[in-house]
């Protein structure tokens, strides 16, 4: 362990550049986060107008992922991501500064094109900047440590401005704070981030065109199985985690009878567990091989899951609900990096605006299902259900995934 920690303060200086600028990304989407329906609230919209303003901001992500990823091959990967962090400052300024619901919606569309962009270059970069795939899962893992870090830092500043009147004024003032922080988060990646090697990009995308050198020139530009493979095996995993994910606040409050307050603290307690457990993923997959550890998280996770269905303790389901958390960021963070490392330069860009899409229609599938269940106060079922969809990925991935990670 003591030789692993001093591997993360040997990582390449891109890495180490772009880790301590993801914090001022958590800080500020942490922030949006937390009050922007509360504004939207404070301006009048209905739950109703919200879930349609969100609704088109997915259904802009959906179209413009893989069109981004495309992008990102010709224009390069660190203008499209500070461009996006720029997109996502000028949606939450707009947010601040108007009432009107036309303008809600543009500003839904800025922070949904900056999203996208984010999304579908941010990891490839990051990876750009590793010297090995060892360096490739640790940088991965601290990213999502540092931002899952940081974004609860964020919702605490959000949280203790005043919220003012019924104008919502504090909520505006929060909005304004959160474009000012992505702005200078945009702004320093600018400057500071490694430019891409060219030089490198151009080779590995050759490498990629030789292998592909006996197909006919449309073929080429077509995503290879292995990707169609990878973005379905992502819609069933994405599917299986947003079951109970996009829902962990109701289930907590009406199956433990708890008020918000303790509800809040219970879900702050579970982002300290998110945030050392992505810490510990490169140390699994290091210690004990990335086949293992994968599969050996999957099974944990179904036992865990299952766990959780059944009547128990309030203590007892606290502690296996924290440690669930730590089983589905390992789970997430080993298969991401996993998938993404073994993939050609070139292929990252297509996988990346690939996997945005299928996880996404995965996610709004199970998120459905997850509702339809809990609309009949069933707040057990969702675990089990969970726990059979994981068994089905893990299936999954020993027949058709793991073969071609080797």
């Amino acid at each position: 362990m003591t030789e692993y920690l001093k591997g993360l303060l040997r990582l390449p200086v891109g890495v180490r550049r772009f880790l301590m600028t993801e914090a001022l990304y958590g800080i500020g989407i942490g922030m949006y986060s937390l009050v922007l329906n509360l504004y939207l609230l404070s301006k009048g919209l209905k739950e109703d107008q919200i879930g349609a303003l969100v609704s088109v901001g997915i259904l802009i992500m959906g179209i413009l992922a893989i069109p981004v990823s495309l992008l990102a091959n010709r224009f390069g990967r660190k203008k499209l991501l500070v461009a996006g962090i720029l997109f996502i400052a000028a949606g939450n300024i707009l947010y601040a500064l108007t009432g009107e619901i036309a303008y809600f919606y543009l500003a839904q569309a800025l922070v949904s094109i900056g999203l996208t962009l984010v999304e579908t270059t941010e990891v490839q970069l990051l990876f750009h900047y590793c010297a090995s795939r060892r360096d490739e899962l640790r940088a991965f893992s601290l990213m999502f440590a540092v931002f899952t870090a940081f974004t609860g830092a964020g919702t605490l500043i959000a949280g203790y401005l005043p919220s003012g009147g019924g104008d919502g004024e504090g909520y505006r003032i929060a909005l304004l704070l959160a474009g000012l922080v992505l702005v200078i988060h945009g702004t320093a990646r600018g400057l500071i981030l490694p430019k891409e090697s060219n030089a490198a990009l151009n080779e590995k995308s050759q490498g990629t065109s030789l292998n592909r050198g006996s197909l006919p020139s449309w073929r080429k530009r077509l995503p290879s199985s292995r990707l169609w493979l990878f973005s379905v095996f992502m819609a069933l995993l994405g599917g299986a985690l947003a079951i109970t994910g996009s829902f962990l606040n109701v289930i907590v409050k009406y199956r433990l009878g708890w008020l918000d307050d303790n509800v809040s603290l219970l879900l702050a307690v579970a982002g300290i567990v998110l945030f050392v457990s992505s810490l510990l993923t490169p140390y699994m997959m290091e210690r004990f091989g990335p086949h293992n550890a994968i599969i050996s998280v999957f099974l944990i996770n179904i036992v865990l899951f299952t766990a959780l269905f059944w009547l128990m303790p309030v203590w007892l389901f606290m502690i296996l609900f924290l440690v669930r958390g730590g089983g589905v960021t390992m789970l997430s963070n080993l298969v991401d990096s996993q998938l993404m490392s073994v993939l050609k330069e070139k292929e990252r860009n297509l996988f990346a605006g690939m996997r945005s899409v299928f996880r996404s229609v995965g996610s709004s599938i199970a998120t459905y299902v997850a509702g339809w269940i809990l609309a009949g106060a069933d707040y057990r079922m969702p675990f089990l259900l969970t726990s059979v969809v994981l068994g089905i990925g893990l299936i999954c991935y020993m027949r058709w995934i793991r073969p071609t990670l080797d």
